[in-house]
């Protein structure tokens, strides 16, 4: 994922802000202890999303510590506990750093090729460990990102098609987060929003680079002006979160639920909004 998933802070009451912090501390923990302590710098709040959601649905309470702060020792902030759920999300982490890096490996920017080789070299093993623990995900992972590369590499102008193995991927991801067949299907319908979303985001948050470099962009493909573009892309993301709206009412959180609901609702709009506007006119604060 890429960051686009995030919660509106204005909006989120303290209590909810902290447990949201809380949350994203320990899977910065957890992805030390499973990975090394370069993972740590992989972590996003897409994945705070994913953990919260998986937390919220199972039966026990999540355990919370107080811990050092690895980055500030001097600082100790509340992390969750080692749970099932967040060394999932750190698998997943740890699988979708790999599939990004090998795409960027063969984009056309000589520095950003560099750079995700040398990622791939370093993150070798933790792939290997993560596709040990997850091999079903794994190969939906490799088989729907072959896809996504055959479908770039074709032109693909169709926004649904361009779309589908991303939110395939996402789909399964959020279905594995529980055992109970009605919240599967609710949840791989959400996460199959959610990859839509994410995958669109991306296209458009990179449609004034990738018009430069003449790269893949299903939006670009269109051959419509860039305000118009824009204007259509936002309108896609604002019904595509109208959806997950309509698929989280038929989910019952038992936590956490102000604060998901917050980054379905205001966060993905927030964001849609800001990566709407040219990159000169975006303003320097971004609310997480």
């Amino acid at each position: 994922m890429f960051g686009y998933i995030r919660a509106f802070k204005p909006e989120l009451k303290v209590r909810e802000f902290e447990s949201y912090k809380a949350v994203y501390c320990g899977l910065c923990r957890e992805l030390g202890r499973q990975y090394g302590p370069l993972a740590r710098m992989t972590l996003s709040y897409d994945f705070t999303f994913l953990a919260m959601m998986a937390l919220s649905l199972r039966e026990e309470e999540p355990g919370f510590t107080v811990e050092r702060c690895p980055v500030n020792p001097l600082k100790r902030v509340p992390c969750c506990g080692t749970e099932e759920e967040t060394v999932f999300c750190c698998d997943m982490a740890v699988l979708m750093l790999w599939h990004k890096l090998r795409d960027d490996a063969a984009d056309s920017g000589l520095a950003r090729r560099l750079g995700a080789k040398l990622g791939l070299l370093l993150a070798t093993a933790a792939r290997k460990k993560a596709e040990r623990r997850q091999p079903q995900l794994a190969e939906l992972f490799q088989r729907q990102m072959d896809r996504q590369a055959a479908l770039e590499q074709e032109g693909c102008a169709d926004l649904d098609r361009a779309c589908d193995p991303t939110a395939t991927i996402l789909g399964e991801v959020f279905a594995s987060l529980s055992r109970k067949e009605g919240e599967r299907r609710v949840l791989r319908r959400l996460g199959y929003l959610l990859g839509r979303y994410v995958y669109m985001a991306d296209a458009l948050d990179d449609l004034e680079k990738d018009r430069q470099r003449g790269a893949y962009n299903p939006f670009l493909l269109r051959g419509d002006p860039q305000q118009r573009l824009r204007e259509q892309a936002k309108a896609s993301l604002y019904l595509t979160i109208g959806e997950m709206g309509t698929a989280w009412q038929l989910l019952e959180p038992r936590r956490f639920g102000p604060v998901l609901e917050n980054i379905l609702l205001l966060g993905l709009k927030n964001t849609a909004d800001l990566i709407a506007l040219p990159a000169k006119e975006r303003p320097k604060q971004r609310y997480w």
